[in-house]
């Protein structure tokens, strides 16, 4: 598990969620000569709860300009380097299709109770709200989109080291230790 994809782990688990990452679902594509052929097209995240299924894309890019427009259909600028099969799962029909019915097979949820997120370490700053704009604009009936940003994760996970509960996690671990010595501006101490 990527590290990024970690600290989604327990932003969800945090939410009630039970969590697990790679998972391929097969999707059947058609081949040049007419002959269809199963890929499996793996999600970073599935997260599960009573009353929902996630299937996510992580994407931290920390070390980069960010999550850009030019990886989506539809906004993406054609005169420019395009990175569409990063995110095959919000840009092509027949995946986002594929893997919600086979994720509502294997995991016993009704298509409405699943939803797909893109969980966003860094967009690139003058893309962020074209691309939730895109995204958001995908969600009709089953397999809604939710986009959660940097600012939405650190809110949630900032909270952690308030709790007197020790979970054995390197995240949770982290944030406490950086609480306790005061490193984390805007805190309340642990008690």
């Amino acid at each position: 598990m990527e590290a990024f994809e970690h600290i989604v782990k327990v932003y969800l688990e945090d939410k009630g969620y039970v969590v697990t990452t790679g998972i391929k679902f097969p999707i059947k594509k058609p081949c040049k000569n007419g002959v269809r052929q199963v890929h499996g097209h793996e999600v970073d995240i599935v997260a599960a709860r009573s009353d929902s299924l996630i299937l996510a894309s992580v994407k931290s890019f920390f070390g980069s300009g960010g999550v850009s427009k030019q990886g989506f259909n539809g906004i993406a600028d054609s005169k420019r380097r395009r990175h569409l099969n990063r995110y095959a799962m919000f840009n092509q029909r027949r995946v986002r299709n594929g893997i919600l019915k086979a994720a509502s097979e294997r995991y016993g949820y009704p298509k409405d109770k699943i939803q797909f997120a893109l969980f966003c370490g860094k967009f690139r700053a003058c893309d962020e709200a074209v691309i939730r704009r895109h995204l958001e604009a995908m969600n009709v009936g089953a397999g809604s989109v939710e986009v959660i940003g940097p600012e939405q994760i650190a809110e949630r996970i900032i909270e952690f080291p308030k709790s007197h509960t020790y979970i054995n996690d390197p995240v949770l671990a982290t944030l406490k230790l950086l609480e306790r010595t005061h490193y984390l501006r805007g805190t309340t101490g642990i008690n």
